[in-house]
């Protein structure tokens, strides 16, 4: 079952990258292409700034709700998130995300592992090529969505592997919609399985898509090797 529900979701402490991410070049202007493309980045850029601002003020009254409960510990590390943020220090996550390029709507969405922005314990294991580390709620992986993207359903299809002790419920959400599903263990983690595991809808032009783990039981959610969206409308 779909969901739909306005998000104010992503943590964006360490998407302070983004705005080196998003140099714009001189670009022509007699290219409706690269005009596009720049008209998106700087409006994920600016969608970025307002959110960092939010999370922000949201870390100010945390800040002042700990200190009135006494817990000035928890208020001091409230106060550093935030002048962190404000700074543009923040490491909440640890990359910036890579620009992908441009979709006709047509092909799979492929997003890449090594390319998520990874905050809540998730890391980038080169040698496996999976991301792993899901190990409490609100862990998560970000990916910008490429520009192009036209609104509809698409399914999604994810590589993962999961023992059998362990597992939980997974999120994946664009900027409005979102999708929950069981994580269906897998014989052991180095066992990896490929499954559609539902229809996520798009809006035209989303920007973000992340995976979060909502649940976790035993040693950890899942380890992701692959994702990737399926236009739904070409799969008849």
């Amino acid at each position: 079952m779909m969901v739909s529900r306005r998000h104010r979701w992503m943590p964006v402490a360490a998407l302070t990258g983004l705005a080196a991410c998003f140099a714009l070049a001189a670009d022509s202007p007699s290219n409706p292409i690269l005009k596009l493309r720049n008209e998106w980045r700087a409006q994920v850029e600016k969608d970025t700034k307002t959110l960092r601002e939010q999370y922000a003020n949201s870390l100010l009254k945390l800040e002042k709700e700990l200190a009135d409960k006494g817990d000035y510990s928890g208020a001091a590390k409230a106060r550093t998130e935030r002048r962190a943020v404000q700074q543009g220090t923040g490491d909440t996550e640890t990359t910036a995300p890579t620009v992908p390029a441009a979709v006709d709507g047509k092909e799979p969405v492929v997003l890449e592992v090594a390319a998520a922005v990874l905050s809540g314990g998730v890391a980038y294991d080169a040698a496996q090529g999976i991301l792993k580390g899901w190990s409490a709620a609100g862990a998560a992986a970000r990916w910008l969505l490429p520009p192009g993207l036209k609104a509809g359903g698409y399914e999604v299809e994810l590589t993962w592997s999961c023992a059998p002790d362990a597992g939980g419920d997974m999120i994946v959400k664009e900027d409005f919609y979102a999708l929950r599903r069981p994580v269906k263990p897998s014989t052991g983690w180095d066992s990896y399985q490929t499954e559609i595991i539902g229809t996520l809808r798009v809006l035209a032009n989303s920007r973000l898509l992340e995976l979060s783990a909502a649940a976790v039981k035993g040693a950890g959610l899942l380890q992701l090797k692959s994702i990737r969206l399926l236009p739904a409308a070409s799969r008849k």
